[in-house]
Formats: structure tokens, C-alpha cells, sequence
């Protein structure tokens, strides 16, 4: 196990032209595996808390970026705020970054791990993504497959949303998250709401797309779809009021993968990574030890 780690951030630049902000957290000893981290919608790759040491400490190296349209990415260019683009577009980022993520370490078990959005994105790429073979599994928490009911728009709202989407696709929207609803914690919720880089702001294209991704996450054909060989964890609060507990649990008994498993939080809320006092690290502690548990080389790690 290795103690200690160190950090580092870089800009990658995507075919497109598009300079993505990313960081690293890497183990100060050799690592055992590798995580690739995709953050939640109105978040960025610096608020995980103490989650990223603590897989880095363990051994696990953790790279993340902030995705088109969110964070550091296009932190200089707020017209640039929320245009994340269909899900062709996000899967073709993660593509070229999780290529080069391989080309780093080669040897080294590659997980895919997600929060809120990130994890629908993270279980969608699981079942659908060009490189899903690379994978030595999928870890999310909180993902989302629906909206919690306390969150849940109506029918109505849903259908004269993705009208729009189709005629107004780039058309920003503000779809701000309710702070208290974040963690238990206070003091989270408050640096949620003082955050400028969680600026809450979608087009109309990006949340139809994320709200279709959950909905074919539902689907048991879909479900059926995923590679039986590939690790799958889920892991939520059952206090969440942004994403639906029951969603994903459900999910989980549809999955038919040889290794999969569903944790529960009782009365945790959304972000499992921030909730109060040794809770936050009681989660990050459970996730370490099912990446380590699954970081055999039998597990084949990156597929060049």
C-alpha cells in the first residue's frame, strides 16, 4: 500500500481544438490500478474532497478532468457554460482521453468511476462506449438513472423539454441543484452554493440527453446489454432527493454481470464523498477496497 501521494494538473487538447483541464492525484509509491473519474453535472474535479487522496494513498492513481462545458475547462469563456454537447460528443472526449490514459499505464487495471451525471455517463459507457473492453471495471455512486421524486419533473415538463431540445438545442437554461439537498454537512452545501465553478447552467440539448440516458439505463434489454464479465458497483444514500436510491438498486438486480454489487447509505444524501465526519471516509474507504479487491492482473487491466 502506498502512503502519501502527489498531484499534478495539465491542459489536454482534444481533436476538436478544445483545452480540457485536468489533475491527477498520484501515489507516491507504485500504483496498482488506475481510476478514471468522471464528476457530476454543475461540479468539477477539485470537490471531491478528501476522496481522491484517499484513493491515491492507497495505491489507486486517479485522473479526472472537467468535462466540456463545466469547470476549469471553460472557466474563461462563460459562454462556453454547460455546452456539453450530445452524448456522441462526451463519449468521443472520453475516448480520446481514456486512450491516453491507457497509453500512460498499460499494465495497470483501468476503472471507470462516476458521481450523479458522471455515473449514468460512467454505466452508459460500460454498455456502449468504443473502448468498454479497456475496462476492469465501473464504479459509481449516486448515478443517475432518474430523478429523486422530491426533484422529479412533470411528465408534462419532461415532453416540452426535449420538443425544445430538438428545435433549441444550444439554448442555455439555469437548473439549479438545491444546496441543502447535497450532503448532511452544512458546510458542504454552503461551498456548493459559493462555488463559481457550479454555475448550474445547461442547454437544452445536454439535459435532454442526460435524462435519455437514464431512461435507457431503466430499460432491462439495455441492462441486459452489459459485458458479463465486467465489475460493476453502485453505491447510494437512501436520504438522496437529487437522484433515485431505488433506480439504482433496481438496476443492480437487473444486471446480469458475474460480480456486482449494490451498497446502500441509510439516510445519506447526494454527495457520499462529502457527507459529515467520518462518513465522507467510511465511502472513499469501501470504494478502495472493491478496486482492490478487483486489481488482479487476471482481471486484464488495459486491452492494447
Amino acid at each position: 500500500m502506498s502512503s502519501g501521494f502527489t498531484t499534478s494538473e495539465s491542459v489536454f487538447t482534444l481533436s476538436d481544438g478544445l483545452e480540457v483541464y485536468t489533475k491527477t492525484w498520484k501515489p507516491s509509491g507504485p500504483a496498482i490500478a488506475q481510476a478514471f473519474f468522471l464528476h457530476g453535472y454543475s461540479d468539477h474535479c477539485n470537490a471531491y474532497y478528501n476522496f481522491p487522496a484517499t484513493l491515491a494513498s492507497a495505491g489507486i492513481e486517479l485522473f479526472s478532468f472537467d468535462q466540456r462545458g463545466w469547470g476549469q475547462t471553460c472557466k474563461e469563456d462563460k459562454t462556453q457554460w454547460g455546452a456539453s454537447g450530445s452524448t456522441a460528443q462526451l463519449f468521443a472526449d472520453i475516448d480520446e482521453l481514456l486512450l491516453q490514459r491507457v497509453a500512460v499505464h498499460p499494465a495497470l487495471p483501468l476503472f471507470l468511476i462516476g458521481h450523479s451525471m458522471g455515473g449514468g455517463v460512467a454505466l452508459t459507457y460500460a454498455y456502449a462506449g468504443a473502448h468498454r473492453s479497456k475496462l476492469a471495471g465501473v464504479a459509481v455512486w449516486s448515478p443517475m438513472i432518474d430523478t429523486a421524486p422530491d426533484t422529479r419533473p412533470s411528465s408534462l415538463m419532461v415532453a416540452a423539454g426535449r420538443l425544445a431540445a430538438k428545435v433549441f438545442p444550444g439554448m442555455k437554461m439555469v437548473n439549479r441543484l438545491s444546496c441543502e439537498y447535497m450532503s448532511r454537512d452544512a458546510a458542504v452545501n454552503e461551498e456548493f452554493e459559493n462555488d463559481a465553478l457550479c454555475h448550474s447552467t445547461g442547454t437544452l440539448l445536454g439535459i435532454k440527453e442526460m435524462l435519455d440516458r437514464g431512461k435507457k439505463l431503466q430499460d432491462p434489454k439495455i441492462v441486459a446489454s452489459f459485458p458479463p464479465d465486467l465489475p460493476v458497483l453502485v453505491m447510494h444514500g437512501s436520504g438522496d432527493k437529487v437522484t433515485s436510491c431505488d433506480e439504482s438498486k433496481k438496476f443492480v438486480e437487473r444486471l446480469q454481470v458475474k460480480d456486482k454489487l449494490f451498497v446502500q447509505y441509510d439516510g445519506w444524501y447526494h454527495k457520499l464523498h462529502a457527507e459529515p465526519g467520518e462518513d465522507k471516509q467510511k465511502f472513499a474507504d469501501d470504494m478502495v477496497e472493491w478496486l482492490k479487491a478487483r486489481c488482479s492482473t487476471s482481471m486484464g487491466g488495459s486491452k492494447l
